[in-house]
């Protein structure tokens, strides 16, 4: 795989300075190295108690560039990280391209969804330890992902995207099946099925020293085991306002989301709560609904940036715990501390708390995790 990735890097930067003189090419990287400590305390029913040295290449480490031929446009990005171990490794972060054809883009590839905006965290994601949703997990920057910031990785999709600010995208579907209850009988096999792509449509209104940015994504897919004759419709939604605003001595940045089944949908590091849940009685589907957001304040002090971030969500489903609410919160302060022109450091310190998982049992506490240290970042 590594050879793999390495070849098609070469093969992209070939092509590209192979372009005619007219082409516009821009190369960049980023190195990130995150070191630190972190400590896991588990909750009184089990679970892993631990604490650790964290010093790793983080895996949001980057090489890419990006080129203009006249109205068209493209961006390849590859991630790079390692353990010294023998575990490095390169992987697709961005490929797409674009076409400006005026009074708008298109947007063909890989990129961020339009409800992604991430928070500046740069705790590790392992560090909060184990039993935390979809064990989806991230050896780099958090980014309060699954704590307020939507994330469901960077998707393959076609985005229109106006210059009056209105935005559609056309995504690849979410199937994420494995419904909560449902078991399945020895010899028989769940079948997933798609009729359509994950949908996603909004205005992005933007002003001096301010961004607004609300919308609504739609996503759905059908599970069904063919031998009993059993089908159902796997329906999620999300509705989303993100934004930023100029405070003069401080940047405010928000994310704010309601929505119905957002594990299904593939939001990552959601707990059990936020997915569909199949009822034993009847057969049926019971629906999840899902609630949170965060919110960043950033104040620009010469030389550093300190900025503090706040996250939490909720969700909730009638066949757990009589309706009993999940939640999750995470909080960090930071400072950026630039120590050349592309060269920082920034200490943080990062808290989480898993809650309440949502049961009546006595003792639904769940695990809390902290992170304390340093991310060192360098920009050519």
């Amino acid at each position: 795989m590594k050879r793999i990735a390495i070849g098609l890097l070469v093969l992209a930067l070939a092509a590209c300075f192979a372009v005619p003189a007219m082409a516009e090419f821009k190369p960049y990287a980023s190195l990130r190295v995150i070191t630190g400590w972190y400590d896991h305390t588990a909750n009184d029913t089990g679970g892993l108690d631990d604490e650790d040295l964290w010093w790793e290449l983080g895996d949001f480490s980057r090489f890419g560039g990006k080129f203009t031929i006249g109205d068209l446009g493209g961006h390849v990005e590859f991630g790079l990280k390692g353990d010294g171990i023998g575990g490095n490794a390169a992987y697709t972060r961005l490929l797409y391209g674009t076409w400006d054809f005026g009074g708008g883009k298109l947007v063909v590839g890989q990129d961020y969804n339009p409800y992604t905006f991430i928070a500046a965290q740069i705790a590790p994601r392992d560090a909060v330890g184990s039993g935390l949703g979809t064990g989806r997990t991230i050896d780099g920057e958090n980014y309060l992902i699954g704590y307020g910031c939507l994330w469901d990785s960077r998707q393959p999709q076609v985005r229109l995207e106006m210059d009056n600010g209105f935005y559609v995208s056309l995504i690849q579907p979410e199937t994420l099946s494995s419904l909560v209850g449902l078991t399945i009988p020895a010899g028989f096999a769940l079948d997933e099925d798609k009729t359509l792509p994950k949908m996603c449509v909004g205005y992005k209104f933007k002003g001096e020293g301010f961004m607004l940015n609300p919308g609504f994504a739609y996503n759905t897919y059908e599970v069904e085991i063919d031998a009993l004759d059993w089908e159902e419709d796997i329906d999620s939604y999300l509705l989303y306002l993100t934004g930023k605003a100029g405070m003069g001595m401080a940047d405010l940045q928000w994310s704010l989301h309601y929505g119905q089944n957002l594990g299904n949908f593939g939001l990552w590091s959601r707990e059990d709560a936020a997915y569909a849940h199949f009822d034993l009685a009847d057969g049926d589907v019971e629906d999840s609904d899902s609630y949170g957001g965060y919110v960043q304040v950033a104040f620009p002090l010469d030389p550093a940036t300190i900025t503090l971030g706040v996250g939490y969500v909720q969700s909730e489903n009638d066949l757990r715990g009589d309706g009993e609410e999940d939640e999750q919160m995470s909080y960090f302060i930071q400072a950026k501390i630039p120590l050349a022109d592309t060269f920082w450091v920034v200490p943080e310190f990062s808290y989480y708390d898993q809650m309440e998982n949502g049961t009546d049992l006595p003792d639904d506490e769940e695990p809390e995790a902290w992170f304390l240290g340093l991310m060192w970042r360098m920009d050519f």
